[in-house]
């Protein structure tokens, strides 16, 4: 090889370096990187800083052609959609979502490594973080789920916080945390109540520490706390359907307080309303607004409240020891069925005339009834049944259980919610002995919870949504309609 090529090839070597050196720097120095740091960016913009991370990194699984799970990462729209699992984000709560928890490069997963690809950088990681917590805000600059207004609150029984889900996406689109709000960590929320327009919402937050406090809160749709009425042993809510009040029981571990709650819902003033016994805790109005119904778990006696003077009566109950947890009146107004969670039961009454209450007959159920719901038009009633793992679904025509819906997905029944339409119900699962399985184990996480989605005119389950662990009652704002 001649001298003359030889210095003539290492030029041309030393040029072509040189420019790939210049083009890199140049991109870096004009902004085009596509994935700078968190830190370095003041506006976070989907199209530019998210979108194309996906583009890079996720779109060769999850696009159009080819949805791993469901899942499809070539915009913001199906992302915001989520997997066959449920959510793939959810907004402000980085930290709580799915897909950050695989992505993060110091993860048990960090995906997509474990599926043969290039891990994603800190820098990615970080901004997608950043992204999620400031409120996934989409392209056309606002936050997902925002206008909803069919939303389901979601307690639990063994954290500060709420779920909120979606209940025409099937997504959980927001967690609450009560330490956000001034409440202590050891604060539990046991019942939510909705107003029928979504405007508030309503929570009763106790705890086993007596110093701390324990109150009727109101939340605006925006989960901004509004105010509250300090109270001890706040339990089950009602709304009243025409007035401005709603009414509270206490919860069954009570042993002093013997008195019903009114307050007004405008501004939380309230009064009580004196009962025979304590542990209230049972409550349902009929439709109509003109009487309120409770019970005590401890004694077989019922309270009915005539709504237009407050007075009371007190009306025995025959049989075995019941102890009601749940009350459910049929949207005419004129019978009533409850959950007897020590005699594993459901019950009915003729409440037609509520001066003149009938006991009817009781039906047996597998294990603990728990929560109830008449559909819209009146034709069932849905009763989780706690530890038999079954929702069992009373024919109120024939008044018998004619069928049990069982699934994977439903451990540990509980709370229960049905859509205004009838044609969904909803109910919540603990899961506490872990015998569901999370699509993805990540490490000191405890079993999740459920929320799986009944199809009311099969009688099947047609989704399940894991949920944080020990889910507990839910609100939503649907109103049952009467009968014309």
């Amino acid at each position: 090889m001649s001298a003359s090529f030889s210095k003539t090839s290492f030029l041309g070597l030393l040029f072509a370096f040189s420019l790939t050196v210049v083009l890199l720097s140049g991109c870096e120095l004009l902004g085009d990187d596509p994935t700078p740091g968190a830190a370095d960016v003041d506006v976070i913009s989907y199209d530019t800083h998210i979108q194309s991370i996906f583009d890079q990194r996720c779109t060769s699984c999850h696009d159009g052609n080819q949805s791993r799970a469901g899942l499809r990462l070539d915009g913001w729209t199906w992302l915001i959609q989520g997997s066959d699992f449920g959510e793939a984000i959810i907004p402000f709560s980085s930290d709580e979502s799915r897909m950050i928890k695989l992505l993060d490069p110091a993860g048990r997963f960090a995906h997509p490594e474990n599926v043969g690809k290039e891990k994603i950088s800190d820098d990615e990681f970080q901004l997608l973080k950043r992204w999620v917590d400031e409120g996934a805000v989409g392209p056309l600059g606002s936050s997902p789920f925002t206008s909803s207004l069919n939303l389901l609150y979601i307690t639990h029984e063994d954290e500060a916080s709420i779920t909120v889900v979606d209940t025409d996406a099937w997504l959980i689109v927001r967690r609450l945390h009560l330490e956000d709000y001034g409440f202590s960590s050891r604060a539990r929320v046991h019942h939510v109540a909705v107003e029928p327009d979504g405007s508030f919402w309503y929570a009763t937050i106790g705890s086993p520490r007596a110093e701390d406090v324990q109150t009727v809160a109101k939340f605006n749709r925006f989960n901004e706390l509004i105010t509250k009425y300090d109270t001890p042993q706040p339990g089950l809510i009602a709304l009243h359907p025409t007035q401005d009040v709603l009414y509270v029981s206490r919860l069954i571990t009570s042993s002093l307080e013997r008195s019903l709650l009114e307050i007004r819902r405008s501004d939380m003033a309230a009064i009580e309303v004196p009962v025979s016994f304590a542990g209230e805790h049972a409550l349902a109005i009929r439709p109509g607004g003109d009487y309120l119904f409770s019970s005590s778990y401890d004694v077989d006696q019922m309270a009915i409240v005539d709504l237009s003077n407050l007075t009371v009566q007190q009306y025995d109950i025959k049989g075995v020891k019941q102890g009601f947890g749940q009350f459910a009146i049929s949207p005419d107004g004129s019978r009533m069925w409850g959950t007897g969670m020590q005699s594993k039961t459901v019950t009915l009454f003729d409440i037609s005339n509520p001066n003149a209450v009938v006991q009817r007959q009781s039906l047996d159920v597998p294990g603990i009834p728990r929560d109830l719901t008449f559909t819209p038009d009146g034709s069932s009633v849905y009763v989780t049944v706690t530890d038999a793992n079954t929702v069992a679904i009373v024919n109120t025509y024939l008044d018998l259980i004619e069928e049990e819906v069982v699934h994977p997905a439903i451990q540990g029944p509980m709370g229960i919610s049905v859509t205004s339409n009838g044609a969904y119900v909803f109910v919540s699962n603990q899961n506490s002995q872990g015998m569901y399985a999370a699509r993805h184990t990540m490490i000191g996480e405890p079993a999740p919870g459920t929320l799986v989605v009944i199809e009311t005119a099969t009688a099947t389950v047609v989704k399940a949504i894991e949920l944080p662990s020990k889910p507990g009652l839910m609100g939503s704002r649907v109103v049952i309609p009467t009968f014309r």
